[in-house]
């Protein structure tokens, strides 16, 4: 069941939750010389009016009562561009068609709440990184840059 995480304890539970999953993405498949870091995650984001206007978190709790899936936007005000942009955070999940349907509930709630744009991203890391790209295309995305990261 997909549930809108809007309490810093359920956000907790989330965390917790996805402990597994967390370490699996730092020892495998995360972002280059960069690791997922729950406290941070839950110290910058668990306040329950956070997690009603500004970062958006939807979680699916299995039918073990436990979360196995995550997906999560920052209301990204951007100075640059003066727009509201619905901008990727976190997206990780054991199974892509749970996967996809975190996206798609993301998705919807953005359209209600009238967001222009939303933004993606693809780790170049990650073994699936083609298939990520590939299915943002058919998503209708389209490719507007890439980051590089280096250590100094």
């Amino acid at each position: 069941m997909i549930k809108r995480i809007t309490t810093k304890d359920d956000f907790k539970n989330v965390l917790d939750d996805l402990n597994d999953l967390f370490n699996f993405e730092n020892q495998n498949q995360a972002h280059h010389f960069l690791q997922y870091n729950k406290e941070y995650i839950y110290n910058a984001f668990g306040d329950n009016s956070i997690l009603t206007w500004n970062f958006f978190v939807w979680a699916n709790l299995n039918d073990k009562n436990k979360y196995d899936a995550i997906i999560a936007f920052l209301n990204y005000r951007s100075e640059k561009y003066g727009e509201e942009i619905f901008a990727e955070y976190i997206w990780l999940s054991k199974q892509s068609s749970m996967g996809y349907k975190l996206l798609a509930t993301a998705l919807k709630f953005a359209k209600e709440k009238e967001f222009k744009y939303v933004t993606m991203n693809r780790v170049m890391k990650h073994p699936k990184s083609d298939k990520v790209a590939r299915f943002y295309e058919k998503m209708g995305f389209v490719k507007d840059t890439e980051t590089y990261i280096a250590k100094i």
